[in-house]
């Protein structure tokens, strides 16, 4: 459905310049896939004697429909003859569900590979998302770059530069130009990544991350506001964050930390409660 309506739209500009943010609901809990859809995947169902959907089959049912949905608005924009003109940017806001949400319980199957952590997490399985560009005959086909880091923030000043509209002066940049990046070049970044987690980590206790990290080329820092459970890992040679080395690098650790601290202070606090955002209290993890 979702699909459809955005090739609507795009019918109606009427060959004029558009831009569509396609948010979809799926993979994002409650997933309610139809039985058709389900069927697919019925050699995941429990035993006949259980009436229940796996969480397996409901979330590979439900992300395979996203893919069809998809898979009809790029042949539509191949046959408006939109596709060489038309930049199109896929990724998700975090990583897969915890199976331990009440409403992911009948649903949670999604993995986050290798890393540490899941949605709500600030380690690699919570942040690390897929991220792919469609762009004919300027973006290479094929190609897999895993060494650059890019993140959502860089995608302002990315396409007001394709886009050819100057970002006011005014406004200071979080994100930077990727779009050497995403035509071909693998090169670091020039800005430190950094996040505030304001929920509560779910699950497993190996999931439950310091509530402030940042990523600087080969090193991620997490702690809490108090300098408390400081970890330090080389992503590079340690994706999954599993060998703490703070203790072997506090040159590292002090020069992150002053940065992190620094920009947490100009991050706006929590939206008063009734100011129609959700607020959030959550206990400092403890190390175990």
């Amino acid at each position: 459905m979702i699909g459809a309506q955005t090739i609507q739209f795009i019918k109606h500009t009427q060959g004029k310049p558009f831009f569509v943010h396609l948010w979809t609901w799926v993979p994002h809990a409650v997933l309610n896939p139809t039985p058709e859809q389900m069927d697919v995947y019925k050699n995941l169902a429990p035993d006949k004697k259980v009436h229940y959907s796996s969480p397996r089959q409901v979330y590979y049912a439900s992300v395979t429909n996203l893919d069809a949905e998809l898979g009809r608005l790029f042949e539509k924009l191949d046959e408006m003859g939109l596709a060489e003109n038309t930049i199109i940017l896929f990724s998700s806001d975090n990583g897969p569900e915890e199976i331990s949400i009440a409403n992911a319980a009948h649903s949670g199957a999604g993995s986050p590979g290798p890393f540490r952590g899941r949605k709500r997490s600030l380690y690699e399985g919570g942040i690390r998302v897929p991220f792919i560009v469609r762009w004919p005959g300027r973006v290479p086909a094929n190609r897999i770059d895993d060494q650059s880091v890019v993140t959502g923030v860089d995608l302002l000043p990315t396409l007001s530069k394709w886009a050819n509209v100057p970002v006011p002066t005014t406004h200071a940049l979080d994100g930077e130009d990727i779009s050497d990046i995403i035509t071909g070049k693998t090169r670091p970044r020039t800005k430190p990544l950094m996040w505030e987690g304001r929920m509560a980590v779910i699950g497993p206790v190996i999931n439950q991350n310091p509530t402030l990290a940042i990523r600087d080329n080969d090193w991620k820092l997490l702690m809490n506001p108090d300098r408390s459970r400081i970890e330090l890992y080389q992503i590079t040679k340690d994706p999954t964050e599993v060998n703490n080395v703070a203790a072997q690098h506090p040159d590292i650790v002090q020069r992150l930390s002053g940065q992190l601290l620094a920009w947490k202070k100009t991050v706006p606090g929590p939206v008063a409660k009734g100011a129609g955002t959700m607020n959030y209290n959550w206990p400092t993890p403890q190390a175990k």
